[in-house]
């Protein structure tokens, strides 16, 4: 039996021996393109130095990304970490180097991204028109390098956003034949004017202008000729004053709106699946809203939450199944009582900003009225911030808790709150939805801040202020937990006994709150 052994393994090695090696230049030159295709241009142009074979293969790329990363010089290691120096200059020379040595063919993807503008025109309208003529099927130009983010905080706090002279795209690219293959398209950070002649882009799904000089008459001219529109992103487009298409386009599905400053109306003859909105209140006017399912909006005016809810755009959308909503909230407004329902709202996201003006008359306890008003939601996240002048963390000699009139919901599993700090209203708030969500997982608490874009700072909040959020929490809510189903966040602060723990476990409070501390409202 051992020798059998032996005598098969020996058989196995010979045989391995005599196999011939395979190295990568013996592959079929179609397999070589696609394999260099999923590797970042400058990563496949270095591989031309490993056999004669490869040394063109890379000129047949497919997807061109030129951005700091792509075009970046040596790294060298200073104390502080890695760094990249790259000029515009020489950015330009080895782009151009680049695409003067390409094939010029089969280009599905092109992507320029970087801080250019006005001085770089003829070298830019080079790179368009080779994305032309390689019948690139998605075109990138972002000549900004900023994050949409920034955009949104230069929005909230009015701040100008300066910038050089924009380059102006070439009027070549709309001409009537250079558009057949585009599919998808991003400008960002450039000036366009539409040709009297522009007939369209008839194959473009996808269309995204972010801060791009742009007239009225242009972006709807660009609409109603781009019949296979799917997507349709503008943002920062400081010119813009109304967005409006009424050519119908039947196959359009998501539009995304974002702090246009001048913008006064939105009206679009179709029937979106997904809306994303940030800016001032305007008028939306859509065909029809009911294929509106999915809403992100961002209101910068002064706006309660609950009133745009109940009475505002959500509650013209009979469909509607997720609405993310961050508001500025006003002094508290009393919602009328009404029999709307939002029958498939399964999930729900709010971000509440407190803006009163040294005196708090907002109350959260308001907030229950959503467990009524949407019978059938599964998840609820409330968000909240606010100035740390009203920094009253909840304590018995405060009064007895509030508790709503009892409405159980069947179907809530899923419950965050952040920006959690203890307050009476808050704390109530969070017993009602344990009390009455009797389908009820889990709910997190924490005091950290979870408002989308940076649009509210928490450099006021002191690392003892998470001390009181924790010790109200586990006080009042786990007392009231008796399912074991919240969680108690807990933020590092030396203020901690002990930093390892960062979670509290709710079972060993899992009491009632003396009835005494709790009446009816």
């Amino acid at each position: 039996m051992m020798r059998n052994s032996e005598q098969c393994l020996h058989e196995t090695v010979a045989k391995r021996r005599n196999l011939q090696k395979i190295s990568l230049s013996d592959l079929p030159m179609d397999i070589l393109s696609t394999i260099l295709s999923l590797l970042p241009i400058n990563d496949a142009i270095r591989t031309s130095v490993l056999s004669r074979k490869l040394k063109y293969v890379w000129c047949s790329h497919t997807n061109l990304t030129f951005d700091k990363a792509t075009m970046r010089k040596t790294y060298f290691k200073p104390s502080t970490g890695y760094y990249q120096f790259l000029r515009d200059h020489e950015f330009v020379t080895r782009v151009s180097t680049v695409l003067r040595q390409h094939s010029g063919t089969g280009v599905e993807r092109m992507e320029i991204k970087f801080r250019l503008h006005s001085k770089h025109a003829d070298h830019i309208d080079r790179w368009v028109n080779f994305a032309i003529a390689s019948k690139a099927k998605e075109l990138v130009i972002d000549l900004s390098c900023s994050s949409k983010d920034a955009f949104f905080r230069a929005f909230a706090y009015g701040k100008k956003w300066i910038r050089e002279e924009p380059y102006n795209l070439t009027s070549q690219f709309f001409s009537p034949s250079n558009g057949l293959h585009l599919q998808c398209l991003e400008l960002m950070a450039v000036s366009l004017h539409l040709p009297s002649d522009f007939k369209g882009f008839p194959n473009l799904k996808s269309l995204s202008l972010v801060d791009v000089s742009i007239t009225d008459e242009d972006v709807e001219c660009m609409l109603s000729k781009c019949n296979l529109l799917e997507f349709f992103e503008i943002t920062h487009c400081r010119m813009v004053t109304s967005i409006r298409m009424l050519h119908p386009l039947n196959r359009f599905k998501h539009l995304v709106v974002h702090v246009c400053p001048k913008l006064q109306e939105i009206e679009l003859n179709c029937s979106p699946t997904t809306l994303k909105y940030a800016g001032d209140m305007v008028p939306l006017i859509f065909a029809s809203t009911s294929r509106l399912k999915n809403i992100d909006v961002v209101i910068f005016t002064v706006q309660s939450a609950l009133s745009y809810i109940v009475t505002g755009f959500p509650s013209t959308l009979p469909s509607l199944e997720t609405l993310t909503l961050l508001c500025y909230e006003p002094e508290r407004t009393i919602v009328p009582e009404g029999h709307f329902k939002f029958s498939y709202l399964r999930n729900l996201r709010l971000e509440l900003v407190m803006c009163d003006d040294g005196i708090r008359t907002t109350d959260f306890l308001d907030y229950a009225y959503l467990l009524k008003i949407a019978p059938f939601l599964e998840t609820l996240e409330l968000h909240m911030w606010m100035m740390m002048y009203w920094h009253q963390p909840y304590c018995k000699e405060d009064g007895e808790l509030r508790i709503g009139l009892p409405h159980k919901h069947a179907h809530l599993k899923f419950v965050r709150i952040s920006g959690f700090f203890g307050y009476k209203d808050q704390v109530e708030l969070a017993l009602h939805i344990l009390r009455n969500s009797v389908a009820l997982e889990k709910m997190e608490i924490t005091p950290e801040l979870e408002i989308s874009y940076d649009l509210a700072s928490g450099d006021d909040y002191e690392r003892s202020h998470y001390v009181d959020s924790h010790r109200v929490a586990t006080e009042f809510i786990c007392k009231a937990d008796h399912r074991n189903v919240v969680n108690v966040v807990r933020v590092p602060s030396s203020s901690w006994p002990d930093e390892t723990a960062m979670e509290v476990d709710c079972r060993a409070y899992a009491e009632d709150i003396p009835s005494g501390q709790i009446r009816l409202v």
